[in-house]
């Protein structure tokens, strides 16, 4: 190969010898008149061929030098802010005028080709026309550049150079160390995609996880203490046409208060103490999301809670109709529950307040129960300062498939779908269907979502 074709020809440095031939050229560009009046090209320029020389010019993208060298966040918008291009062409612009004046004419050249982030090397005119600097630190081309490159010479201690096979061990290692910090780019990239595009189940639980304060579980417990104190508040809305006719209807006692004082040990381990095993069930899943998290989480009866714990942090209202703070927590909401003095209940669509679609029967069999309702929200609630997430079915059933739904990937990825954009932020109300067999929830389903 002739020195003109030798001079054409990339070059590529091996040797600490050689890197520091290019760092020596690379300073003379800098310390120029062309660079040394900014501070942008010399940053960007020094950074590229660094990176080249240590092996990862392959992995020189405009993202990366954005994030690396300009400081930019990982997410930027590198079509609105093309900082890594403009400073690009001007590096090359420059080199080529250093290149053009005739005193640099026989130097060591460092170019930036057109479309390219990988600066190319090549050996200066004195070098590619002496054999003995050829085969000392240049390459005649790119098939020949091994052999040549790395010729062994002769140790001045008079020892045995290094023999061929010891010469092309540094090749498997090298190729395996450019492997392994492509695997690491991979996995970093894999990690960066994670954090700038989260899952739908980390933006839906996003509000309490941000919160380092305890997650508060509100349980119903005892009987249906929540309805009588729902239904004496007018936050528990009748049917209208089914209300017995109080006015021919026998009188009935009206009930004594009750005092949990004078309650009996018996009486407060049967009515006060019992908490339905779907509610458990439900806690207890959404629970292990909080610790798999990092999160602690308590548990409140309903009948003690108070608002001043639900200003404490993030609440999670377990139960319907069995829960005075769910069905306060409803109340201004489009969807709540409805129920008439015969035990039958069902959601209410404040829109389309004739529907009644979604209704279960509590008084028939357990086997005749086919299907279940239930609601879930979360809600910013003024009163408290917190944000709250509701738990809520009119059966048993409704309240364990909502909160299976509320840990379920796929299910979330649905119903952030339907929410649309703000989902990791924004209030919102949803109904769910579950079927039911022999009292079991099957897999829920979402009817309708209201967002605010």
């Amino acid at each position: 190969m002739n020195s003109e074709d030798s001079r054409n020809a990339g070059w590529t440095p091996v040797t600490e010898e050689e890197k520091e031939l290019v760092r020596r050229q690379m300073n003379r560009l800098l310390e120029t008149s062309h660079f040394n009046n900014s501070r942008r090209y010399p940053l960007l320029f020094r950074f590229i061929v660094e990176e080249t020389l240590e092996g990862r010019g392959e992995f020189l993208k405009e993202r990366l030098l954005g994030v690396r060298v300009f400081e930019r966040p990982a997410d930027y918008d590198t079509a609105a802010d093309p900082v890594v291009r403009v400073t690009i062409a001007e590096i090359r612009k420059r080199i080529a005028q250093y290149y053009h004046e005739e005193a640099h004419d026989s130097e060591m050249r460092i170019e930036l080709l057109s479309g390219h982030y990988v600066p190319q090397f090549r050996p200066s005119k004195e070098a590619s026309s002496n054999p003995r600097h050829a085969s000392a630190r240049d390459l005649p081309g790119e098939n020949e550049q091994t052999a040549v490159l790395h010729a062994p010479q002769q140790p001045a201690d008079g020892s045995s150079p290094l023999s061929h096979h010891q010469l092309w061990i540094s090749y498997p290692v090298r190729y395996i160390l450019s492997t392994l910090a492509v695997l690491l780019v991979v996995m970093g990239a894999g990690y960066l995609w994670s954090w700038l595009r989260p899952t739908a189940l980390d933006e839906l639980w996003g509000p309490f996880l941000a919160n380092r304060r305890t997650v508060m579980f509100c349980l119903p417990v005892g009987s249906n203490s929540g309805v009588k104190i729902g239904t004496a508040a007018g936050i528990l809305i009748p049917d209208q046409d089914s209300t017995p006719d109080h006015a021919n209807a026998p009188a009935s006692p009206a009930p004594e208060p009750e005092s949990p004082l004078a309650s009996t040990f018996l009486a407060y381990e049967i009515l006060r103490e019992n908490v339905v095993f779907s509610d458990t069930l439900a806690t207890l899943r959404l629970s292990n999301y909080f610790a798999a998290h990092n999160r602690d989480s308590t548990l409140r009866p309903n009948m003690v809670a108070t608002l001043d714990d639900m200003r404490q942090g993030p609440v999670v209202l377990i139960g319907g109709l069995d829960n005075q703070w769910t069905l306060r927590a409803l109340a201004p909401l489009r969807f709540r529950f409805a129920g008439t003095d015969k035990e039958r209940y069902w959601i209410i669509d404040t829109k389309n307040p004739a529907m009644k679609d979604w209704g279960l029967d509590l008084q028939v069999p357990l086997t005749a129960v086919t299907r279940d309702y239930a609601i879930i929200a979360r809600i910013h609630d003024e009163s408290t300062g917190q944000v709250e997430m509701i738990v809520a079915g009119i059966g048993m059933s409704g309240t364990a498939a909502a909160g299976e739904f509320l840990v379920d990937h796929r299910q979330i990825e649905e119903l952030r779908r339907r929410v649309g954009p703000g989902f990791h932020d924004h209030d919102f109300e949803a109904v769910l269907c579950t079927d039911v067999v022999n009292g079991i929830a099957g897999s829920p389903r979402i009817l309708s979502v209201e967002v605010w």
